[in-house]
């Protein structure tokens, strides 16, 4: 037998910690591109402050482009998957119910005991 563990009762930083340990394994990136919205267009709105020095101009503008990019790529990412898990939800469907030979025999069977019964 184990002698039991000394271990001290979590304190509330602990179970915060924990906590967000726990919330930040089950989000998305897409919580986080979202998150960081405001703060690109905010960069966007003061780009007119750098119309008079080009390169910062050229550079805030290819950021925008990058991060915008980005978001559109995950999205369409996002948009193959939400399809493949679509459809291999209706192939299993199918397969569970009209793919299987055994459902079909036995559907076929109580149509013809249905029609013998009405004749």
């Amino acid at each position: 037998m184990k002698p039991p563990k000394h271990t001290h009762p979590k304190n509330l930083w602990e179970h915060i910690r924990t906590g967000l340990y726990r919330a930040h394994k089950r989000r998305p990136t897409s919580f986080y591109l979202l998150l960081l919205v405001p703060l690109v267009l905010y960069l966007g709105a003061v780009m007119g402050q750098y119309l008079d020095r080009p390169l910062w101009f050229a550079t805030i503008l290819g950021l925008l482009f990058l991060f915008f990019g980005i978001i559109v790529l995950h999205a369409i990412r996002d948009v193959f998957h939400i399809t493949r898990k679509n459809l291999r939800e209706h192939r299993d469907s199918y397969t569970d119910t009209l793919g299987d030979t055994d459902f079909i025999n036995e559907l076929a069977e109580r149509i013809k005991k249905e029609k013998e019964q009405e004749k």
